[in-house]
């Protein structure tokens, strides 16, 4: 097998990334716990790794053209396997903080160059039938990746940790050897611009050329699903093993059935409103379910109920996603700059997330469920806000309307 520009062979990179990247996840918990650490560990810890990849996501979306997607997903696969090993070695709050930091960084390479990759090399038919397959991917993998991760953590979570960074590290030497760049749209750049464009900051100064009213609606739109999801994701694996005593196993159990559902969704329902309907509507009612299901899991007591109707909303939690990706079509620009813009305000929901959730559960165990329910709440009224934008044709996707 040669070298080759496609994008299935990119999916299969991602779903192996999926794979071994959720494999420390529902061992986290217990790690925490067995080092003697605080509560609030669990949300600072992911809330640590999405502070970085919120800063950088910028910078590898502007260098993207410069070295080649491929090439970046390459070193940030194993630069994310040894910082996930890092991760495992920790024994004490600073040592988990600056492993997470260093993964959030490899990360958001591996999450941008990803998007730059099928916007490459998909063409105007099939490119948000491509950004939805990715998520798509992402969400069902994930979920047995967990699974998977739960029964090694059984058996050891120093283990769980080594399998997951060999395991990442074999997908960028996969990249490598097996997936092409489109060499036509490389740029030389100097080393000097390299530096220069390190600055994180940068790149946001540099957004404000492309910047409309339009897209900063929707990157709003991505800040506070994002920061839901992530509230009541990071609560959830904890609240199950802290309340109910839950094995590593036991997460990972729930996430398989959830991978399940989320294929079965994204196959059927997902699939129906990207092809027949216009996702910068539709979006809005399945944000909608997804509150309302938020405010059942806050008001439900028994154990059984609240796992069936938790993994239901991760089921409608998958659909949202290709969705709200899809619309990025929407409002992209010819360079990486707004899948760049995407990719970092996500993660800083995911900051916000992550780490109010984790410094909130002392108060209060079901709190973050509150906060995810509220933050779904104003994602409605953004979308709402947005499909009214488009809908109108005096409203084009250009600097300052």
């Amino acid at each position: 097998m040669i070298r080759k520009r496609s994008v299935t062979r990119l999916f299969i990179s991602c779903a192996l990334y999926s794979l071994a990247a959720n494999f420390a996840h529902p061992v986290t918990p217990t790690f925490i716990q067995e080092l003697g650490l605080n509560d609030y560990m669990f949300g600072v810890a992911f809330a640590a790794m999405s502070l970085s990849n919120f800063l950088f996501s910028p910078f590898w979306g502007k260098i993207a053209h410069n070295f080649g997607p491929v090439k970046i997903m390459g070193v940030c696969y194993m630069g994310y396997g040894v910082a996930q090993l890092m991760f495992g070695l920790s024994q004490s709050e600073i040592a988990i903080v600056c492993a997470r930091l260093i993964g959030g960084f490899f990360i958001g390479g591996i999450t941008v160059e990803q998007i730059v990759y099928i916007m490459d090399n998909s063409d105007g038919l099939h490119l948000s039938q491509n950004l939805a397959i990715n998520v798509t991917i992402t969400a069902v993998v994930s979920a047995f990746g967990y699974m998977i991760g739960g029964f090694l953590g059984d058996i050891s979570i120093m283990m769980t940790f080594i399998i997951q960074a060999v395991g990442l590290a074999s997908v960028g030497v996969y990249c490598l050897l097996f997936i092409a760049d489109n060499d036509d749209l490389k740029t030389k750049v100097r080393v000097s611009e390299i530096i220069k464009n390190s600055n994180p900051f940068k790149a946001f100064v540099d957004a404000r050329n492309i910047i409309t009213v339009t897209i900063v609606i929707y990157l709003a739109v991505a800040v506070f699903t994002a920061f839901a999801s992530t509230a009541y994701d990071q609560c959830f694996n904890y609240f199950i093993k802290d309340h109910y005593g839950f094995a590593p196993s036991y997460n990972g159990l729930i996430k398989a059935s959830v991978g399940i559902i989320s294929l079965i969704a994204n196959a059927t329902i997902c699939s129906y409103l990207l092809k027949k309907t216009d996702i910068k509507k539709t979006i809005i009612p399945v944000l909608m379910i997804c509150f309302i299901l938020m405010n059942a899991i806050i008001l439900i007591e028994d154990v059984g109920t609240f796992i069936v109707t938790n993994v239901i909303f991760f089921g409608f939690n998958a659909v949202y996603q290709p969705l709200l990706q899809a619309e990025i079509t929407f409002v992209k620009n010819d360079d990486g700059t707004v899948v760049g813009l995407y990719n970092s305000m996500r993660s800083l929901g995911n900051v916000g997330g992550s780490l109010i959730a984790g410094l909130i559960y002392g108060y209060g165990a079901k709190l973050s469920f509150v906060l995810s329910a509220v933050s779904f709440l104003i994602a409605i009224v953004f979308s709402f806000l947005f499909y009214r934008r488009m809908k109108d044709p005096a409203v084009k996707v250009q600097r300052g309307v």
